[in-house]
């Protein structure tokens, strides 16, 4: 009966893998849960990536809608600003025609409800004293020693802003200190 007892013995030492086996297919299996975890670990960074660039995207996106929204009307108020240069020419000679006073006052009525409109908008007209190369274009300089150098003495072409973006320079004629023009 020993060898009856011995015989299964052998047949299940036969079919068991060796230690060393054992040893190489968890090395194996160590090397393929490392491949994996890289691949996890980079898969992850190049999520995580793409999310920021989709938050991104959006914040972009929603910084040109706003624009789009705050500006959009430029080119319109751009061409608009000749009307009002036009309603402001003539009612400069209308002030000084006679018999011309209903007439007039019906003109700056149209020519003050435009002005609200566009400043409803955000186009506001551009006001300084003092010359700014930002908010004024200079068409002119005058000598003189009666004011400050830099002052504005006459607004030859108003000028506006949209919101907080020039959208026309005011030109201007500016006083510069006598000694400058030699």
């Amino acid at each position: 009966m020993e060898k009856k007892n011995n015989q299964p013995e052998e047949k299940n030492k036969q079919s068991e893998p060796s230690t060393e086996e054992l040893k190489n297919y968890i090395a194996q299996l160590e090397e393929k849960v490392k491949k994996l975890e890289n691949l996890a670990k980079v898969s992850n960074e190049n999520y995580l990536q793409l999310q920021k660039e989709v938050e991104l995207l959006r914040t972009r996106h929603r910084e040109e809608i706003q624009n789009q929204r705050k500006y959009g009307i430029e080119k319109l108020a751009k061409e608009l600003l000749e009307v009002v240069d036009n309603f402001e020419r003539a009612l400069k000679h209308m002030s000084q025609m006679e018999g011309c006073k209903e007439a007039y006052i019906g003109v700056e009525m149209i020519y003050k409800q435009l002005l609200k409109v566009l400043e409803n908008h955000g186009v506001k007209p551009i006001e300084v004293d003092k010359f700014d190369h930002n908010l004024c274009e200079a068409v002119a300089t005058v000598p003189t020693d009666q004011v400050e150098e830099n002052t504005i003495l006459e607004v030859v072409q108003k000028g506006y802003m949209l919101h907080d973006k020039v959208l026309r320079p005011a030109k201007v004629v500016v006083a510069v200190g006598k000694e400058e023009i030699t």
